[in-house]
Formats: structure tokens, C-alpha cells, sequence
């Protein structure tokens, strides 16, 4: 009799641009998550510019998802690496592929089926920096879908962008069938928009009246799933966790979906030290505030 094996718990960490610590906020997660005891497995899937390995202490990955796109191997637990944490595996990204920063369909698919089958507990998936489809499309497959941002205004704005155009881009694929609602949708992500569209309200007002009632409800029943953690990083003083707050109340207002704080990570010099030294970050002591302070965040995720 063959028994279905159950989806891993599936935790997503994005964010705007690059520099807000994405990765190494992966890495605490992971950490404390497998300190648990529960099976882990961090994947790398900044497809053009992998570089979580290396912040794992891994010079040189015998494997990468190249070799699982490529066929070498069948599934993406053979690609999976010992990281010497147990209860931790790392799957490294394809940088040196630069055909993989934008996988076809398939190629994307197969990258995300494999991710479903994986066996364990729980997957860690490190996203890319930016709001490419891939990019978005990674992060709507997480039951966790986590947003890293700092304190900084910049910050703050951009990863209100990346939740904006999460909910976009969950829009679009829900009219991929649809091009008149599709065209919509694409001129509503455009602040000057001739229609004035300004809000998701404003979007769904234009589709009731050029379509009919019942696809407004469906698509608002669609993003009303969406519900981001906000995680704000390197916090240097007591506002500063508070930062998310702004994006909670304008995603509200102009989205209709619900973002959430999650709580935030400190500012941790022995961090800044050992990824300019090139240590691996995976041999922080479990003393540090940035790891408390994970293991707080990610107490909250598993009660939650």
C-alpha cells in the first residue's frame, strides 16, 4: 500500500532589493527551526546569483538545482548537502548557469514539485532579491511567506512594492485565461494609469463593470489568502521594531489584504564580522541577540 507522503511546511523569505539580510535571516531560521529537531532543508533560490553556500562555510557545492533542471538527478533530495548541522540540509542555488535566472515555465514547475516532495519538516526557501515573476511565484507557494525589510524609509518602501506586486501577480495568473481582464490588471500596476486606478478597490470596480460581479468575488476571495509576515532586520533601537507598522496600514488601505509584523532582528556586529571574514554564519553562538531573536519569531510562526 503506498502511503502519501506529507507536504513539508513550506517558509518563504523575500524582500525589495538586496542588502536587507535575506539570506542570512534564511539561515537563522533554519538553524533554530532544526535545532527543534525537526528535518530542515534550506533552499537557495536566487536562481542568478546563489550565494547561500557560502554563507553556510560551503566553498564548492558538489551539487546544485542546475543538476536537478539538467536531469542529472531525478529529485531534489539526491541534490540536497550535508551542512554538519543536524537535522539541516542546503540545496545550492545555479548562478553559475546564467540560463536559470529566468527558468522557463517548465523549468519552474519542475523546481516547484520537487519542493512539495522534498522529505521533510519543514523548507526554508532563500528567494532572490527584487519582484521578478520567479521571484513572486516562489514566494505564493509558501505557507510562511515572510518579508524582510530594515528600518530604513527606502526599505520600508520597497518592500511595500514587493508586497504590492505579490498581490498583482496573483491577480495575473488567476486572468492568465482572460486577456481583457489580464490587460486590466497590468494597466492597475501602474500608478498613472489612464483609468486612475490607485487601489485594488479602484481595480475591482473597473472589472465589475466591464465583466460581471461574480469574478470580482473570486478574485478578491483570492487575495484575501495572501497574508505576509513583516520581519524587520538589523534593528539598532526600539522604534525600529516597529517599522512594518506603515506597510500593515497602507497595504490595508490600498490592497485589501492583511500584512502582519512579525517581530524583528537586532543589529549584530559578530554577524557583520563573520561574513566579511568569510566564516560560516551556521557557527553563530546560540548567545547571540540575533538568534534569540529568531528563536522568538520563529516560536510565534510554529504556534501560529
Amino acid at each position: 500500500m503506498n502511503v502519501r507522503r506529507k507536504k513539508p511546511e513550506i517558509w518563504a523569505v523575500g524582500g525589495g532589493k538586496g542588502g536587507v539580510g535575506k539570506s542570512l535571516v534564511s539561515v537563522l531560521l533554519a538553524l533554530d527551526i532544526a535545532r527543534r529537531g525537526k528535518k530542515t532543508i534550506l533552499i537557495d533560490v536566487d536562481l542568478g546569483g546563489a550565494n547561500l553556500h557560502t554563507i553556510m562555510g560551503i566553498k564548492t557545492p558538489a551539487r546544485t538545482l542546475n543538476d536537478l533542471v539538467m536531469r542529472k538527478y531525478e529529485s531534489m533530495d539526491q541534490i540536497c548537502i550535508k551542512t554538519g548541522i543536524q537535522n539541516l540540509e542546503l540545496v545550492c542555488g545555479a548562478s553559475e548557469i546564467l540560463s536559470l535566472a529566468n527558468p522557463q515555465y517548465a523549468q519552474k514547475h519542475k523546481i516547484v514539485q520537487n519542493i512539495f516532495s522534498l522529505s521533510a519538516d519543514c523548507v526554508i526557501l532563500d528567494l532572490g532579491a527584487g519582484t521578478s515573476y520567479n521571484v513572486l511565484d516562489f514566494f505564493l507557494i509558501a505557507d510562511h511567506p515572510i518579508v524582510v525589510l530594515t528600518p530604513q524609509p527606502i526599505s520600508i518602501q520597497n518592500a511595500y512594492g514587493f508586497v504590492r506586486n505579490t498581490v498583482y501577480r496573483k491577480l495575473s495568473r488567476l486572468a492568465a485565461q482572460h486577456p481583457s481582464l489580464q490587460n486590466l490588471i497590468k494597466a492597475a500596476m501602474d500608478p498613472k494609469n489612464d483609468k486612475q486606478m490607485r487601489t485594488i478597490h479602484d481595480l475591482f470596480e473597473s472589472i465589475r463593470e466591464s465583466h460581471n460581479a461574480r469574478i470580482v468575488e473570486q478574485l478578491k476571495k483570492a487575495i484575501r489568502n495572501i497574508k505576509p509576515w513583516l520581519l524587520t532586520n538589523m534593528a539598532r533601537e526600539e522604534r525600529d521594531n516597529n517599522a512594518g507598522r506603515i506597510i500593515q496600514l497602507v497595504s490595508e488601505k490600498y490592497l485589501t489584504i492583511q500584512a502582519r509584523q512579525l517581530g524583528a532582528v537586532n543589529y549584530d556586529a559578530s554577524i557583520e564580522r563573520m561574513v566579511s571574514q568569510m566564516r560560516a554564519v551556521s557557527k553563530l553562538g546560540i548567545e547571540s541577540p540575533a538568534r534569540t531573536n529568531v528563536h522568538k519569531i520563529v516560536n510565534r510562526l510554529v504556534k501560529g
